[in-house]
Parts: C-alpha cells; structure tokens; sequence
C-alpha cells in the first residue's frame, strides 16, 4: 500500500528560521505564541517544511488553544531531540536500537546546533491512528525515554515544540501502528523496572498493581480506538488473565502443521513482532508459557539466539493485558502458514470444518412451489392488518411470476428498471407510479431530492404544484411546468388507483396508496435502515449562508465537534425553519446530505476523521397495511428485533435443487484475507465467471464486472451458468453497531470488538469471526448470509443445473457440499 499521500496532523508555525532563536530577545516566547496552525501534512511535506529554506518550528500534539499539557488533545507525530551534550550516540545507533524491537522511524533531520564535531538531531516516528488519549501519549513519551536516555529530557513533554533545522531525510513512508508502539513501549518500560508494571502503571493515575480496573477500561478505550475492525477482524478486547482456563495441546503435532512454531522449537530467532505473535498463542495453551521460555533460555544458553530481557518480558506484559491469538498469517514469514488462523485451530481443530446439528430435510420444487403458492393465498385472503408476512424463499422459485397475477394490492421492487420488468409480466390491469421527474433547472431537483431526504414528500408535492401553477421564481421554461404536471397527475392516478399499483421501495415508504396490502418484492432493509455519512464542515457552510437566526445550527455544530469519537449518541433535532435551510442548501456546494442526518436516530462520530459522521435512519411499515415480504434474501433476526410480535415468518428455504453448490471453507475470504490467497483462488477457478467484492475483481481472469457483494439483486444473464463466488462479505463496524442501535440492541463497549470462535447458528457448528455478544452476532451473520445467497443465487441453481462453487468460510444451508 502507498503511503506517500498519507496525511498526518500537527501544529507548525510557517515563520522560516535559519538559525537557533536566541533565548535572551524573547523569539522563543513569540515562536510559542505563533505555534497555532493545524495542518495535515505528508512526510515528504514535512521533511521539506523542517529543512532550509523553511527551518519551521513544529510540534505533533493538536491543542485547544495554547500548546499546553493541558490543552493536548491528539497527537500523530512523535519527536526525539539528540542534542548529545552530555551523552554521545549517532543516527545509526538510535536507527539500529529501534530496529530490534520492529520500530522504524520515518524521518530524521539535523538541527541548528549540528557539527562535525558534535552531531544533533531530532528522529520523527508517524503513528497511523492519532493518538486522541493523554494517558496513552504520555505512556508513548515516558516509554521513548526508557529506551533513548541519551535523548535531551526537555522532549518528553505533551506540549513539547521542535525548531525546524539544517537537512532533512525520509527513512520510511509507512507509519508505525499506534497500537503496537503502545505495546512494545510498555514492554520497555516493564523491562526496565525489572519485570513489575509500576511505571505502565504509572500512565494511568487511578491505577495500581493491585487494583487494575480502569487500567483495563483504559486499554478496552485503546482497542476501540486504535484498530480497525474491518482490517484487524480476528481481534477482540483485552481481558485479563486470571481465571482463563487454558487447552490441552499436543505441541508436536502443532510443530508439524505450523512452520513458524517449527523453526521456533529449533532454534530460530524470531524478531519482536514474530515473537510477540507467537506468545499470544501459546500463552492460551497448557504449559505453552513454559514451552516458550525455556526454548528461548536453552538457544540463548548455546549462542544460538540473543533474546533480551525485553523480550522475556512480554510474558508479564500480555499477563496483565491479555489478547487473544494474533492471526499466525500476521506475523509468520513463512508462505507454509498463510493460511492459518492461530495455533489451537490449525493444531486441534481443521480450520473450516462445519458441524450439521441436525439433517436437512429438503423438499421438492413442486412441494415448495405448492407451499408458497397456499400461503401466499392465505394470507391474502385472512392475514392482518398491521402485520408483517415474511416470506423466506430460495432464488428462482417463482414468487415474480406469483405477483404478476396479483390483483388490488401494491407491489414495491427495489428500483425502477426492476418495477418496469415486472410490468411487463403482469397477467393483470395495473398501474406503475411515475419515476421522480428530472428537471433542466438543477435547483428545483435539489431541493425536490432534499424535501424527499428528510421525510417531506408533501413539501415536494407541494412544490411541483407550485411549478404547475407558475409560483416562486424559478425561472422555469414551459417543458419543467409540463414535466411537473404529468408527474403529478401519474402521481394522483397511482394512488387513486383501486387497480394493483407496481412502484418502489422507497416509494411505498412515504406513498399513500388505496390498497391494504403491500407486497414487497425482494427484501427491502436497505430502504429500511440505512447508515450514511456526514462532514460537519458541510453545517459550517449553510451556518454561513443562513441569515439571520443560527443559534440551533451553531449549537449542534458544537454538540458533534465536541462528540466522544466512536461513541453512539441520539441524532440532534433541528428546530430552525426548513425552508429557509433547503433553499440556501441548494444554493452551497456541499459534500455530504446534511438534511438525511436531522431525520436520523443516531449517529457516530468517526474514530480517523473529525469531521465525518456517521448516522442512521430507520423507516417504519405502515399499521394500517398488511405487509408481505418476499425474498430468498431476508436477514430474519433484524426483522425480528425491529417488529417483534408484528412478524410471522414462512420459510420455505429447503428446497432440493437442480444444480448445485459446493462450498470450500478452509479459507476465511474476508477482504483482509484475500490480499493473502485472491491469486491462488484465481488459478484454481481459471477462466469460470466470478462474482467477488469490487476492489478485487482485477484478481481473478473473468470477473463478472456489473456484478459484486452489495450490487447483485435483479441480474439474471447468468442463469444456467456454472460460476464462483469468492468472500465472506463481512460489513464495516459502523454499519453493525448503528443498526443495533436503531434495534434497540443494548450493548456495552466492551461487546463491539470480534473474536474468532466457535459458535452455533443457523443449523450449522462452525468457527467464524464474530461478536461476542448474541444481538450484535445475529446482526453481522444475517447480513453476511444475505449478501452471499444473492450472488450464489444468480446462477439459478434450483431451476438449472448449474454449479455454483462458493469460497466462504461461512456455510450456508443451500450448500451440497463443505470441503475443508
């Protein structure tokens, strides 16, 4: 990955320097005082910014005001000052004691001070994640220190500021992770104070050896905050130790199948990183703490490995701070291990090996076509108002065909192309609401986009009426006025209609038609819940267009500046006038769709970005219509929890097909997995058509390019055709946590971290990545199902004989076959 273009953030002031400020005429002071602009800056940036011509001053924490302890608020960017008055020590050296523990710094450049005769430097590393903690900050500063004492002392500050210098030199554009500099400086300062934790304790006031709490809160905050769920899944919060009960393993067999553990056991040294990954293996195995010492204390004994206290002493580091395995695929080097998640599964049990807790009993097409078809009439004919019919069915069954003939009811499809595809088979008079009308003026199909957004159609009703009649200036040429009046009168005749009415999804949300019954054609949740993003910049841009009264704007400005990042808070609720607000919106450029985030429920602010938000909208289905929903593609426990008594569920799933899917499992195929194995895959499947995430269709010789996970529903041009699906689509964090929110889910922090573990779900015993609470695991394993029956289903194989092979390591029930 390119890192070039990586910005990082810290505070500089763009006042050249070409020699040392004197302390005597008070510059340093006008320097502190200057020290206020936050910019983002690439390395190469800033290694040309602290060269001459420019010499600028800097520092890596971002303040709230004046560079103070107090004022620190975040920090990317930590420096080390060698000024070697008192101890000498060169660039190669400090470059070479970091590199024993996996550290590179990124740039390093020579100061005002430098000679020949005594060198003076500073070294900066870039972290990938901001640090956003003070305590964690001061644990990075005060763990530099414990492994550079020939540094200048005045650097180990939270309000330190570097002068700019002489010749600057890039080492490396990728920056260290923040959690493991974390980790390997509290293994230093362990070290250092002979095996106790009194200094790493000493990062966290409140915390003692004996009473170790919120020292455990702290590092639960430092989990959520500094990795990435989507690119570290197989991680999960830190606990501790104590009361684990640890598995029998036989370590031999382990040797045999892991190769890093192989070379380990015969008297390979392994680096820090290699070593660390390791440990947080073994240290889940039975008598593996032991295994580990005593080989690195029998190969340092016959000169065949250097292990320092440093690394004996990451045992008492992960006893305190316990993770689970790290992926052996991380840190092994080995092309033998790629495959392997960690040492109890690759050793004990067979990495994708799927239980069956009970046979599936499949029935024929006919009984299952019979089956919907007795179903469908009877809850035409007795089901409820109010009530919801969810019908889940296997693709190609024939429910399009059973909808055609459906008489004084409305039928939603997902898009237009699709309702105007059903039109075309339908056996009944019918109606099809009209597409939304695109104007040639852009301003009225903003503000018509926008009224629709935040739950207003009877604004935008309102306004084509008004284009009609030739109100408002709008400048409007006589083809806008005659477009507006057929739209309305399409509009009126469709809802009016007593005939079937054909439209969309997110048309019958927010339409009024006659009928009692809705039927959704294809599952509808998108249209249902969605999660979208925000810039706060963009509220800054309409606060500056709006006249007059901006108090509310202004106060919720502050309410999402000041928002914990990561932490779920109910979404704000505007009171100041909409219209006003839409017409000076139409008029600004702007990046996201503020008025979507006032008709949220919740949003989040982003870990990374501070100016983005996260939000969802939920939509609700109509007490006074009798719902049905129709799809082989239904996510039952978010129906569930989003409308509890109100559902009824048939499910017709078990189908015997004509075709048939086999399923490899062995391999994960999540996005972070397949940067490893997408090539070999891609020579086992050769030139069969392949249906994978977007961002890796380059990967594989006939990629199915109009197709990907999220983008599969309604296609049919591969019916009858053998084809592979390769990835277990698992979704972003975000998308999990702000639908459990909307669901009423309650969760704790602690339970929205992942771990790879055993579980039982849907008819099946498997290991798989996942939450370790029930709610939020239901959530993430009924979505990742959906999007894999949608693409596995393009090939039609209850109709065709096609085969359909599937690399996912989560099974689904249409599968023939598990091979592992």
């Amino acid at each position: 990955m390119n890192h070039s273009n990586d910005t990082y953030q810290l505070t500089i002031d763009p006042t050249p320097q070409q020699t040392k400020p004197n302390k005597g005429n008070k510059a340093i002071g006008k320097i502190s005082n200057q020290l206020n602009l936050v910019t983002g800056l690439t390395i190469n940036e800033l290694s040309t910014y602290v060269s001459q011509p420019f010499g600028y001053t800097w520092t890596g924490g971002i303040f709230n005001g004046s560079p103070t302890k107090d004022n620190w608020t975040q920090q990317s960017v930590f420096g080390l000052d060698f000024d070697n008055t008192n101890q000498t020590i060169s660039i190669d050296e400090v470059l070479e004691r970091f590199k024993k523990l996996d550290l590179f710094p990124n740039l390093w450049y020579t100061t005002f001070s430098d000679s020949e005769k005594i060198r003076k430097f500073r070294v900066l590393i870039f972290v990938d994640k901001p640090v956003i903690d003070k305590e964690f900050s001061q644990l990075i500063i005060n763990g530099l220190k414990s492994l550079f004492p020939e540094a200048d002392s005045a650097c180990f500050s939270l309000s330190r500021f570097f002068f700019g210098g002489i010749q600057s030199h890039i080492l490396s554009e990728i920056p260290t992770s923040t959690l493991k500099l974390i980790d390997v400086l509290s293994i230093q300062l362990i070290a250092e104070d002979g095996g106790r934790v009194r200094k790493l304790m000493g990062s966290f006031p409140r915390c003692s050896s004996n009473n170790n709490d919120d020292f455990g809160k702290k590092w639960g905050f430092l989990y959520n905050n500094y990795t990435n769920p989507q690119n570290l899944p197989d991680l999960t919060q830190i606990t501790t130790q104590e009361g684990q009960e640890q598995i029998e393993l036989d370590f031999d067999i382990a040797a045999e199948r892991i190769k890093i553990l192989k070379e380990f056991l015969k008297g390979k040294w392994l680096y820090h990183d290699e070593l660390f990954g390791l440990a947080t293996n073994l240290l889940q195995v039975k008598g593996g703490r032991k295994l580990m010492r005593e080989t690195m204390e029998k190969y340092n004994e016959s000169g065949c490995t250097q292990y320092t206290q440093n690394n004996f002493t990451l045992f008492t580091y992960l006893n305190k701070v316990n993770y689970p395995p790290i992926p052996i695929h991380r840190f092994s080097p080995y092309p033998e291990d790629r495959d392997i998640h960690d040492l109890i599964s690759a050793a004990k049990d067979q990495r994708g090996k799927i239980e069956l807790l009970e046979p599936i009993h499949k029935i024929s097409l006919q009984e299952a076509e019979q089956a919907m078809r007795s179903e469908f009439n009877r809850v035409l004919e007795t089901g409820e108002k109010g009530k919801i019919y969810l019908f889940k069915l296997p693709t190609a069954i024939g429910k399009t065909q059973l909808l055609t003939g459906s008489m004084n009811v409305t039928i939603a499809a997902p898009t237009n192309d699709l309702k105007t595809e059903i039109s075309e088979r339908m056996t009944v008079e019918h109606v099809i609401s009209p597409k939304m009308v695109e104007f040639e003026n852009d301003f009225l199909n903003r503000k018509l986009q926008y009224y629709y957004s935040i739950g207003l159609p009877k604004k935008s009703t309102a306004l084509l009426h008004d284009i009609v009649d030739g109100e408002g200036y709008y400048g409007l040429n006589a083809a806008d006025k005659a477009l507006a009046a057929t739209y309305l009168t399409q509009l009126e005749n469709a809802v009016q209609s007593e005939q079937t009415v054909l439209t969309t999804h997110a048309q019958a949300l927010h339409a009024k038609f006659r009928h009692d019954t809705i039927i959704f054609d294809e599952d509808p949740l998108n249209a249902l819940i969605t999660v979208k993003q925000l810039n706060i910049s963009d509220l800054f841009k309409l606060k500056l267009m709006v006249q007059g009264k901006t108090t509310d704007l202004a106060n919720i400005i502050s309410l999402l500046e000041s928002a914990i990042p990561s932490e779920i808070r109910e979404s704000p609720v505007l009171t100041i006038n909409i219209d006003e607000l839409v017409d000076k919106a139409v008029n600004t450029v702007l990046d996201s769709n503020i008025f979507d985030f006032f008709a949220g429920s919740y949003f989040m602010k982003d870990a990374v970005n501070k100016d983005l938000i996260h939000y969802v909208l939920k939509k609700e289905l109509s007490l006074k219509k009798k719902i049905i929903i129709m799809s082989a593609t239904l996510p039952v426990p978010i129906y569930k929890k989003l409308w509890g008594d109100r559902i009824e569920i048939i499910d017709i799933t078990d189908v015997t097909p004509m075709g048939s899917v086999i399923q490899h499992t062995k391999r994960s195929c999540s996005r972070n997995a397949l940067n490893r194995y997408a090539k070999d895959i891609s020579r086992e499947v050769e030139n069969t058509p392949v249906i994978t995430f977007k961002n890796f269709q380059s990967y594989f010789q006939h990629p199915v390019n109009e197709m990907y996970f999220g983008n599969c529903a309604g296609y049919d041009k591969l019916a009858g055709q053998d084809i592979v699906v390769v990835g277990t689509p698992h979704r972003d964090n975000i998308q999990y946590l702000l639908t459990a929110k909307v669901l009423g889910v309650d969760f704790k922090t602690k339970d929205t971290t992942m771990t790879f573990q055993k579980i039982e779900y849907n008819g099946f015993k498997f290991k798989f990545n996942c939450y370790d609470n029930e709610d939020l695991r239901n959530i993430q394993l009924s979505l990742i199902e959906s999007d894999l029956i949608q693409a596995v289903g393009r090939a039609r194989t209850l109709r065709t004989n096609a085969k359909v092979v599937l690399y996912s390591n989560y099974p689904l029930r249409i599968s023939d076959k598990f091979i592992y």
